[in-house]
């Protein structure tokens, strides 16, 4: 979000993609806008996140998309609608205090709603660019087969998730929810995934790991998982 030149850094950890999540706070002031044309320009893959407050209606929503993705458009090459949208936060920023869902809506119903409107965006603005739908916390990728239950939600390209190794969901389960994903001719993206390795900071919801169980665990995850 500084706008500083991280290549050299993706360079060192063998990375192709820089992926960088916009909260409704950055988005709108054009953040990381600097550090995106450097990637872009040394041929790094940039895929965004596009995080919306849950309180907006999908037209809302929609609108928001317009006004700020012009400033990314021409770097991009993936889009993400939300980021944990399934969340809420303890103030204004990112997701907001409103849950998403609710009215007899699941979050899943509530984010396809939210997709229908703002996937019409992406096909304008960035035509080029993969549409990726989901981008949901570990323990809740049934939200998006909720989003597919009554129909195939226009424009996906892919599902991502965010393949953490915690105690529910998460990890251990990617091999099913790339099943499903393959099921639908998509494929499943990890777009979030570190080790928790053991420290004082680490989250109660995570499994610690080490460098070596961590490692050994994703090449197993990763055999048994298709289309990932």
């Amino acid at each position: 979000m500084a706008n500083r030149n991280i290549n050299a850094f993706l360079r060192r950890n063998h990375a192709n993609v820089l992926h960088l999540i916009l909260s409704p706070q950055n988005a709108p002031r054009g953040a990381g806008i600097g550090c995106v044309k450097h990637a872009y320009a040394a041929g790094f893959k940039v895929y965004i996140s596009v995080q919306f407050n849950n309180s907006w209606k999908p037209s809302q929503a929609a609108s928001y998309f317009t006004r700020v993705l012009r400033t990314y458009a021409p770097f991009v090459w993936a889009v993400g609608v939300g980021n944990e949208q399934d969340l809420t936060s303890p103030n204004a920023r990112g997701q907001g205090r409103t849950a998403l869902g609710g009215h007899g809506r699941t979050v899943g119903q509530s984010y396809r709603a939210v997709w229908d409107g703002v996937e019409r965006v992406l096909v304008h603005l960035v035509p080029r660019a993969i549409r990726v739908y989901g981008e949901f916390s570990p323990w809740s990728f049934s939200a998006n087969t909720q989003g597919f239950a009554a129909s195939r939600p226009p424009g996906v390209q892919a599902i991502a998730a965010h393949c953490y190794h915690t105690r529910i969901g998460g990890l251990v389960e990617v091999p099913q929810d790339a099943a499903w994903a393959a099921s639908k001719r998509l494929p499943l993206w990890c777009s979030e995934m570190a080790p928790a390795l053991r420290r004082r900071t680490t989250p109660r919801w995570a499994v610690p790991d080490t460098w070596a169980s961590w490692n050994a665990l994703v090449a197993r995850i990763t055999a048994r998982s298709p289309n990932l």
